[in-house]
């Protein structure tokens, strides 16, 4: 189903392009999932999922923090894709910082976690996180690091937790609208993956600027 509404989806982004004023600045293209018939008070029908999109996020990558000991952190400060690092004292000084936790959890979209730290991560960063629907990842071990943050740089999360919707970027109004379209696919297959019912839990998707109206894409029936 999914090669079969790419051409809506197309279709439904360059409606999205050419609506509403022209702005000074270059907008997003959003992508949002309604779900029906999903009981997110329970934990196992709660979805968090980092995708990758295969065209990347155009002009607006993602901002990458790692949390790590000396060698990790020297290691990570060495990759151009690592926007900041925080090594332990810094990360013990956040610990009941709100104001610092808060404006470093609206900051960077994904926060890598050497696995010697999450706990104190957790303490000091876990509730301004969570609040925006982001979460720290431990980093793996043995891990190439400077391949898991190329990939992230291109990559967005989806947290659908309280409210039945999938929402996220999936590139730039530059961007051609194909490209965006398959972007946007991928992002579907691994919501509806995570569906009990796959399509038939999917209530409506739609497209939009950041500044303009949504536009639905139609889906076969």
């Amino acid at each position: 189903m999914l090669k079969a509404i790419e051409a809506d989806l197309a279709e439904a982004i360059e409606k999205a392009k050419n609506s509403g004023k022209p702005r000074n600045f270059k907008q997003s293209i959003e992508l949002i999932i309604n779900i029906k018939d999903i009981d997110l008070k329970r934990p196992e029908n709660r979805i968090y999922e980092v995708i990758e999109l295969p065209h990347g996020r155009g002009d607006k990558p993602s901002k990458i923090c790692v949390i790590a000991g000396p060698a990790l952190a020297n290691e990570a400060k060495k990759i151009p894709e690592v926007d900041r690092v925080i090594e332990r004292d810094e990360l013990e000084a956040l610990t009941g910082n709100k104001r610092l936790a808060k404006k470093l959890a609206s900051e960077y979209d994904f926060f890598l976690v050497d696995p010697a730290l999450m706990g104190l991560a957790a303490r000091a960063l876990g509730a301004a996180l969570g609040g925006r629907g982001k979460r720290p990842q431990p980093i793996p071990k043995g891990v190439n690091l400077a391949e898991l943050a190329k990939s992230l740089k291109k990559s967005v999360a989806i947290n659908v937790r309280k409210t039945p919707q999938a929402m996220c970027l999936i590139g730039t109004e530059d961007m051609d609208s194909k490209q965006l379209a398959e972007n946007a696919a991928v992002v579907i297959s691994k919501i509806v993956d995570r569906l009990e019912k796959r399509f038939r839990n999917v209530r409506s998707i739609y497209v939009k600027k950041t500044m303009g109206e949504p536009v639905k894409v139609e889906l076969a029936e």
